[in-house]
């Protein structure tokens, strides 16, 4: 009975045959699903495949910036067979300006090698890539620039990185069996694109080494300036001295010194090196080798300032100098001279009264001119309580917000706190200056902020 009612089983049907595939465009598929580098002739894509990676290794182990750039190009002539390629990037006024100007061969063009303009500023003012051939119907035509320039066909792509136009990349032939097609642009575009990675990589390691390097220099200035400073304060004979720097977020050439002449007077200097880092640190540990080496045989500070400004002639650069206030004291007589080569003008406190006045007189600063006179004031007599405060520009120019802490504050904060000792006048002064500063939040100090201070005791 069931073989009565069995389903009867049909035959399998044979499959169908595939249909034939469909022929692709020159370069790839029409509809974007491939690759349109792939051309179907094996050794050709293989040769292609294998100049692009190693242009990647070659690119990525260019000895220096200039070396990469040049090497990209060679490599871009090579891929597409051109006879010459160009690397461009926009000049201070958005024009482009030629940074590297290649031959096949990997050899230089001629200096002012002519080149299509029109394809240039299109590309690397915002527009497609191009690719070219002379008399070829499409939106962009720059035929006749090409024709005048004898150019049988042109390619320029930008070279894109992280939404930066670094510039532009092109190649051309003037031969009349090379033209350059759709599929030439891809390898092209694919090879700048590598090129615009490892350049903005390149930079960005450049620049983090330089920033490890202003870091290490930075840590060796602030070790050069901290063993300039005299390590505890002096007292002597009834006088007392002392300062403080407090460095900045990039290190200053602040600098403060005192100690003992050879006839044993009392010898204090306050100064200032222009610009930051090694360079100024290297300038104050010369001028304090001078300063002390001179001190030891004259006792003039106007002797001594136009001596170490001669001696700083052969040491400091031209776009550099620094300011010093010297003063020298005669424990035995009570007796103050001065000369000052620019510095901020120091405050004197006068003890009886608390009144103060500014030691006004200046001259030029050093290594500016290498046969400055500078004018002597004094002798001058520190009675007991009188106290003579040095300060850098950058205790008066701290900040909160736009406005600057100012001088008349410093004055009067020297004023307040004139009836402390010496250190405790030196913290009082700091601690105004900075508490002002971070009533907002954090101090930003810019520049050091520098105090010195010598008080006569007895």
């Amino acid at each position: 009975m069931s073989g009565l009612f069995r389903r009867r089983q049909d035959p399998p049907a044979t499959p169908a045959s595939p249909p034939p595939p469909a022929a692709l465009p020159e370069g790839g598929a029409g509809d974007g699903s491939q690759t349109i580098w792939v051309t179907g002739n094996r050794q050709h894509d293989t040769d292609r495949i294998r100049l692009l990676v190693d242009s990647l290794r070659e690119l990525s182990s260019a000895a220096d910036h200039d070396s990469l750039l040049v090497n990209m190009v060679d490599r871009a002539v090579a891929l597409v067979g051109a006879e010459r390629g160009l690397l461009f990037t926009p000049g201070a006024d958005g024009s482009p300006e030629v940074r590297v100007a290649r031959a096949a061969g990997r050899s230089d063009l001629p200096r002012g090698a002519a080149w299509s303009t029109q394809v240039v500023q299109s590309v690397l003012g915002g527009g497609r890539p191009v690719c070219q051939k002379v008399g070829e119907d499409t939106d962009f035509d720059p035929s006749r620039s090409m024709i005048d320039l004898n150019i049988r066909a042109v390619m320029c792509v930008p070279l894109m990185a992280r939404e930066r136009r670094l510039g532009v990349l092109m190649v051309d032939t003037r031969a009349s069996t090379r033209t350059f097609s759709r599929g030439d642009l891809r390898w092209f575009e694919a090879l700048a694109d590598m090129l615009a990675i490892v350049w903005t990589n390149r930079e960005a390691e450049e620049e983090r080494l330089l920033a490890q390097q202003a870091k290490r220099d930075l840590q060796v200035a602030r070790r050069i300036q901290s063993n300039l400073l005299p390590e505890r304060p002096l007292v002597a004979a009834g006088y007392s001295m002392c300062g403080r720097v407090l460095p900045a977020d990039e290190t200053g050439g602040d600098y403060f010194d005192f100690f003992r002449t050879r006839d044993n007077k009392l010898a204090m200097a306050a100064g200032d090196v222009s610009g930051h880092g090694i360079g100024s640190a290297q300038i104050m540990a010369a001028a304090r080798a001078y300063l002390r080496a001179y001190c030891q045989n004259s006792s003039s500070p106007r002797d001594i300032l136009r001596r170490v400004n001669r001696s700083l002639g052969g040491d400091i650069a031209a776009d550099m100098f620094m300011s010093m206030f010297l003063c020298v004291l005669d424990p035995n007589t009570r007796d103050f001279s001065y000369a000052n080569a620019g510095h901020t003008r120091p405050v004197l406190l006068h003890g009886a009264t608390l009144e103060t006045e500014d030691y006004r007189v200046t001259g030029v600063a050093l290594g500016v001119e290498p046969e400055t006179d500078y004018e002597e004031r004094g002798p001058f007599r520190l009675e007991r309580g009188d106290t003579v405060v040095m300060f850098s520009d950058g205790l008066s120019e701290l900040r909160r917000g736009d406005e600057q802490y100012g001088r008349a504050r410093v004055v009067e904060s020297i004023r307040r706190h004139g009836r402390l000792p010496a250190e405790g006048l030196l913290e009082a002064i700091f601690a105004d200056g900075l508490a002002w500063a971070g009533a907002g939040g954090a101090v930003e100090n810019k520049d050091d902020v520098t105090v010195a201070v010598l008080r006569a005791d007895a």
